[in-house]
């Protein structure tokens, strides 16, 4: 398992970002909202397949960030942070 952070920009007019959500959450069993636009999610996938996940069902307009966290440092989320914490050392 390996933690990510996902990260996009909507220029377009779909997806929206309820539509967004219910996207991202199908990714996993561990998969939080961190900031308005940034989710960690805790999976088996890899980068490239989250990236492929995501930039199917984006505009050619909007933006998409896929990485790789080996460690990171946390502040105020909009989760709990040891939400993220439990799963991250799963």
């Amino acid at each position: 398992m390996a933690n990510y952070f996902v990260s996009y920009d909507l220029n377009g007019k779909t997806p929206t970002h309820a539509q967004m959500d219910e996207h991202l959450k199908k990714l996993g069993k561990c998969v939080h909202r961190v900031l308005e636009t940034v989710w960690y999610v805790h999976s088996a996938g890899t980068k490239e397949a989250i990236y492929n996940y995501v930039n199917g069902f984006v505009s050619a307009d909007d933006r998409v960030l896929v990485i790789e966290a080996k460690d990171c440092y946390m502040r105020n989320l909009l989760v709990p942070i040891e939400s993220v914490q439990n799963c991250w050392n799963a």
